[in-house]
């Protein structure tokens, strides 16, 4: 089941910023000045929203990820609404998860004249992949199935035979069920946006006196992320390429591997403000850091076993993260529950796929 969960639902320093507005579930943060984040306050479940941003520029607006559905979208706009009347020029998708996306069609309907931007392999994925991705979270083994095991959870009230749930594994519990609710009410009738403009590796455009840079650092939490770089204001915005407080990888679409050295390009940019796809505002690359110790630790060790001749379950019992798991999870069980699933589990199966490919290539 856990891993079902990770491949159909993956569809610290705080820089001390005050929200200036709370709509629908999630905070409206100024960054910097004409740059706001849309700070989602879900707990880190199992399956989650994702992170948004405004750029308001002289003549218009860009917007970076749109969020799961089109409900919270439309929540979104609005909030846009209370900061500029001006109107979307671009829509960035970070990448291609549904998280990202499936908001897109409140801002086309609502902003015909725009265009939206993505990674080449995004237009890609999206009528593909994407689309068989979304039919099977739709089927009864997946976002339905999902629901009923969060639900006899809660209703058992226990989190394993005998051991009573703790408040956070309610609320978190409680928190999951909500969100795949309203993905199976809205989405079987959403439409997809597609990208009208896609990035291999770098973008630039210019409004007004803003430099807004688009760049493609390399493969991580999927083959297609972007990076959002506002060079002068010294803020970069991530999508998945980080997430807090436990990162999320897919098997196969994430690349341990590569992730460690995407990161370090990223901390090369030296941002002064970072805004995750998960998580709260950072002002330093500390958490960076640690992601790309833990995946240059997955790969090293994953690499070792492959070279043995290890398959996947002998790999999975050679690895060790205890340290890892310790700095990311703590005594949470929460995020003790996010770790098994989408590190220890699908992080050293990617981990593997990956490995086992470079070792057939001549």
């Amino acid at each position: 089941m856990k891993a079902t969960i990770c491949k159909l639902l993956l569809v610290v320093a705080l820089f001390p910023f005050a929200a200036l507005a709370q709509t629908g579930n999630f905070d409206t943060v100024k960054v910097a000045d004409g740059i706001y984040a849309a700070i989602r306050k879900e707990p880190h479940g199992l399956t989650t929203n994702a992170n948004s941003v405004f750029i308001i520029n002289d003549d218009d607006v860009i917007v970076v990820d749109t969020t799961l559905t089109p409900g919270t979208a439309t929540e979104l706009l609005t909030a846009l609404r209370k900061l500029t009347d001006k109107p979307v020029r671009y829509v960035i998708n970070t990448h291609w998860h549904d998280d990202h996306i499936m908001g897109n069609q409140v801002f086309r309907d609502a902003f015909p004249a725009a265009d939206f931007i993505a990674h080449t392999r995004t237009l890609e994925y999206l009528p593909g992949t994407g689309l068989e991705n979304r039919k099977q979270a739709m089927s009864e083994q997946g976002y339905p199935q999902f629901i009923k095991a969060l639900r006899s959870r809660l209703e058992k009230g226990e989190s394993r035979p005998g051991v009573p749930l703790d408040e956070e594994e309610r609320t978190t519990l409680s928190s999951d069920i909500k969100i795949a609710e309203a993905y199976m009410k809205e989405n079987p009738g959403a439409r997809v946006i597609l990208p009208t403009i896609t990035v291999e590796d770098k973008l630039t455009i210019h409004r007004g006196s803003r430099v807004v840079e688009i760049v493609y650092l390399g493969r991580g939490h999927t083959s297609g992320d972007l990076v959002v770089h506002l060079p002068r204001e010294g803020v970069v915005i991530t999508g998945d390429l980080v997430i807090w407080p436990v990162p999320y990888v897919g098997a196969p679409q994430s690349h341990p591997g590569d992730w460690s050295v995407t990161l370090e390009k990223l901390i090369a940019l030296n941002p002064k403000v970072i805004v995750p796809g998960h998580g709260p505002i950072m002002h330093d690359s500390n958490y960076l850091k640690l992601m790309a110790e833990l995946f240059r630790s997955i790969k090293q060790q994953v690499d070792v076993s492959v070279a043995r001749g290890d398959n996947l379950d002998q790999t999975r019992k050679s690895i060790d993260l205890k340290s890892f798991r310790q700095q990311f999870a703590g005594d949470s069980r929460v995020r003790n529950m996010v770790f098994n699933s989408y590190v220890a589990g699908a992080g050293v199966e990617a981990a593997f796929i990956d490995a086992t490919a470079r070792k057939k290539s001549p």
